[in-house]
Order: structure tokens, then C-alpha cells, then sequence
């Protein structure tokens, strides 16, 4: 990277490529406060008298490879949620909230409340709805197709609903597309890599935990290709590519930054084997964090605020399970 800020009105096209989760979340924000555009958001802060409070953002469009995302550490030191429970919902605990069709045919008329749901990642892949109520499990889809034609390019699988999502006022799906592709390495053995899309992510403080769930996810498809095809599955690299990849300005001085300097104080204090140093290894997350979240799901009080209907409590009761033997890496 070159370091230079991004020309008025261009927005800059990046490329990270790490290791692991954390060196990647490191290399894309120094590179992204490098090189990223200075530009507003429908996010900003004013004061009374309609001033910005905030700074602009700092804004691009970025790929990032991760070459092993079960690379040790794992989980970067910057999370913003119970990684548990995002874990959780990416396999599906929270799909009965999603609004039904009728339902979501009333945001053309913008009737609905923000406290209503009209999606989840995992209801948009495994049950991805059409305007009759019908719904296509996409990435079972996939998992058959790869299983039966690993080198397939057409395994691939969408959260947009056209129909539905240009007239969401905010909460439209950040993820768009996701495909899975599984090339042989040099024993034969098939190797799931997982390509993403997205619209828009907060860098600083969305990414680690979404590349955290979706990964999570990436090691049980990988696991159900090997079920299928009747051959060794692993784990390969982790690619996404983001039309927007973004640090708040309202986010600077979190990180130690104001609103002149921005996060150059965060870099002054943090180099990457400094951040590398914070982050935490698979086994620990999953002891301190991972495996309490999870079981606090099911306590009374958490079932009764969540509705979890039997299909959830058995998703939750498998993860448990299978962390606990170690048949799934946190």
C-alpha cells in the first residue's frame, strides 16, 4: 500500500491480503485510513444548528483475502457483539422472526416498524423467499452441486430480494452473494474456499465479527460437501469484496483518534504484532465467550425474549454439543 489519500471524487479500489481474521482487519484499516475517501454518510451526527458533528468517513472499495481463516489467533481484539450469539444466528436461531412475504410487501408502502425483521443472512441462503411464499434453500443447493461438480463456478447463492429490498428504509442486507468454490490440492483432497459480496461494512466495528460468523459457517459446508461427496473436505481461504468499506468519523476518537488526526493516534499505539499480540486463539474465545453466549441462549429469561420455537433450541443444543467435542472450531 502506498499510503497516498484518494483524489477528490474517485473512490480507491483496495486489495488486503492476510493470514488470518485479525492481520486482516489490521492491513484493511491502515489501508483504508491510508488510502480511502473522505466522504459523508446518512449516519452523521449534527448538532441544532444542522453542523456535522461527526468528521467525514474515510471510504472504499476493498478485497480482502484471508489465506486460512482458522489461522491462529483467530478472533481480532476489536468485537462489537456476543460473537456467540452472532454465531448462532448465522446458523439460523433467529430465522422465525423474519417477517413472512405478505408482510414485506409492506415496505413498498413504509408501514414497517424498525423493530420488525425482514431478514437474516441464513433465512435469505437457506430460505431465500419469492413473491408467492415459496423459498429455495440456495446453498443446499450449492453444497449438492459442489459435491457432485467440485470445480463448479455456479455454486453461489444471493440474500437480494428485489422486490422487497429497494424499499427498506434502513436495514438493507449488507451481504449480497455468496459462493463456494473447491479446487483439489496436491492429495486430492477437495479445498472449500468461500467468496463473499457485499454492499456495505463497517470496518472497524462489523468486520472481524461478521468474517468470524461467516467462516463458522464456511467449516460446516465445508463439512457437509465431505458427507456428500464421500471425500476429505478442508477449509480453504476466505475472500470478500466490499462496494463500501468504511470507518465512521463518529468512530475516530474511540480508537484513540479526534477528529483531526483521525485513527493515526490508533496506528501511532497499535502496529500489527502489537494487534496480532490482543487477539484471541479459537480455544479461548470458545471457553471465555463463545460457549457462555450460546448456553445464556437458553435460559429461560433468553427463550422468552427470543420466542425460540423447538428448531432453534435443537440448533443451539448441536452447536453446544458439537463445540464441546470438538467436532466444530470456534
Amino acid at each position: 500500500m502506498s499510503g497516498e489519500a484518494a483524489e477528490a471524487g474517485r473512490i480507491p479500489t483496495l486489495h488486503v491480503v492476510a493470514e488470518s481474521i485479525p492481520q486482516a482487519h489490521f492491513r484493511a484499516m491502515k489501508a483504508v485510513w491510508e488510502q480511502g475517501l473522505a466522504i459523508r454518510t446518512e449516519y452523521d451526527r449534527k448538532d441544532d444548528s444542522g453542523s456535522y458533528i461527526d468528521p467525514p468517513s474515510r471510504d472504499a472499495r476493498v478485497l480482502i483475502e484471508v489465506k486460512d481463516p482458522f489461522a491462529q489467533p483467530r478472533y481480532a481484539p476489536l468485537s462489537f457483539c456476543e460473537i456467540g450469539t452472532y454465531i448462532a444466528e448465522v446458523m439460523g436461531i433467529k430465522d422465525h422472526l423474519v417477517l413472512p412475504m405478505d408482510k414485506l410487501k409492506e415496505a413498498r408502502t413504509g408501514e414497517l416498524s424498525a423493530q420488525e425483521w425482514p431478514y437474516t443472512y441464513h433465512q435469505r441462503l437457506f430460505a431465500h423467499p419469492d413473491v408467492t411464499g415459496a423459498t429455495v434453500d440456495q446453498l443446499a443447493l450449492a453444497v449438492e452441486r459442489i459435491a457432485r461438480t467440485p470445480y463448479s463456478r455456479r455454486a453461489i447463492a444471493t440474500t437480494s430480494v428485489p422486490n422487497v429490498d429497494p424499499f427498506l428504509k434502513e436495514d438493507v442486507p449488507c451481504l449480497r452473494e455468496m459462493q463456494l468454490r473447491c479446487p483439489e490440492d496436491e492429495e486430492g483432497n477437495l479445498v472449500l474456499n468461500m467468496n463473499t459480496v457485499w454492499r456495505s461494512r463497517d470496518l472497524y466495528k462489523a468486520w472481524p465479527d461478521n468474517v468470524i460468523g461467516i467462516t463458522f459457517l464456511q467449516r460446516v459446508l465445508a463439512d457437509e460437501i465431505a458427507e456428500k461427496s464421500g471425500r476429505n473436505v478442508r477449509v480453504g481461504s476466505y475472500a470478500d469484496f466490499c462496494f463500501s468499506l468504511h470507518i465512521y468519523g463518529q468512530d475516530f476518537s474511540a480508537v484513540g483518534g479526534d477528529a483531526e488526526r483521525g485513527l493515526q493516534s490508533f496506528f501511532d499505539t497499535f502496529d500489527e504484532e502489537t494487534y496480532l499480540a490482543r487477539s484471541l486463539e479459537s480455544e479461548s474465545a470458545k471457553e471465555m465467550l463463545v460457549l457462555p453466549q450460546l448456553k445464556n441462549l437458553l435460559t429461560d429469561r433468553q427463550r422468552e425474549q427470543w420466542r425460540f420455537p423447538p428448531e432453534s433450541i435443537a440448533i443451539l443444543e448441536r452447536l453446544i454439543n458439537d463445540l464441546e467435542q470438538g467436532r466444530l472450531t470456534a
